[in-house]
């Protein structure tokens, strides 16, 4: 039985040659839905989760291009990009948003 992911999972990538980082970042289609519309209410039931997702993904210091976006068919994506700073902070910065967005 293959496992539901409902987190994003997140990987560096070291370039073999030249050492560059690489962030990848998958954003499974679970968690995904759960900023969907309610039809029945109209509400969003993780509004506040979304907005920071979308914020974290547009800051200037979140380097990445439309080739390094893939989606699938279940509406999952994954992203490849690079930051000014530190991956692993950049990540922990995500993740401690949406913990804090997902308590309130």
């Amino acid at each position: 039985m293959a496992e539901v992911l409902s987190t994003p999972q997140f990987q560096v990538l070291t370039h073999q040659y030249t050492g560059e980082k690489t962030g990848r970042i998958y954003f499974p289609a679970l968690f995904l839905a759960e900023f969907h519309v309610n039809l029945a209410t109209g509400e969003y039931p993780r509004g506040k989760v979304h907005t920071s997702v979308t914020k974290w993904l547009q800051q200037k210091e979140i380097i990445f291009s439309d080739t390094d976006v893939k989606q699938y068919g279940d509406g999952s994506f994954r992203l490849y990009f690079r930051v000014s700073n530190c991956l692993e902070e950049e990540y922990f910065r995500l993740v401690n948003i949406l913990m804090e967005k997902a308590m309130n």
